[in-house]
């Protein structure tokens, strides 16, 4: 479901150039090895991770979407407090970084299909 309310950043301001879609809007499956994706579009996404990770870092990782595993590399933009029962959780926002041209082309591939006829 996408969101209703307006994702931003700190201080208010939305810095996301593009919408974000949940990974049960997708087209085909999206996961992330070793943690939760939140959510993805095509210039980043949301990771829920068990620590907090530096603002500005550089984080490689596989995603495997629509059964094919691709390396990610992408800056640690927002790092946030999630609640998650009992557990401690945060919400890692990521920039891609130099997504190779068959990732970024599978990505809008998986991404395409769900906003057709979505308000």
């Amino acid at each position: 479901m996408i969101a209703a309310r307006r994702p931003t950043g700190p201080n208010g301001v939305e810095r996301r150039l593009s919408r974000r879609l949940e990974a049960a809007d997708l087209a085909e499956p999206v996961l992330i090895i070793g943690s939760r994706l939140v959510n993805i579009g095509p210039g980043g996404l949301m990771l829920e991770a068990p620590i907090p990770l530096a603002i500005e870092s550089t984080l490689h990782l596989h995603l495997v979407m629509g059964g094919e595993r691709a390396y990610v590399e992408g800056r640690v933009r927002a790092c946030v407090p999630r609640s998650r029962g009992r557990n401690a959780a945060w919400g890692v926002g990521l920039e891609f970084e130099n997504l190779a041209p068959v990732t970024r082309e599978r990505l809008e591939r998986l991404l395409t299909p769900a906003r057709r006829g979505r308000a």
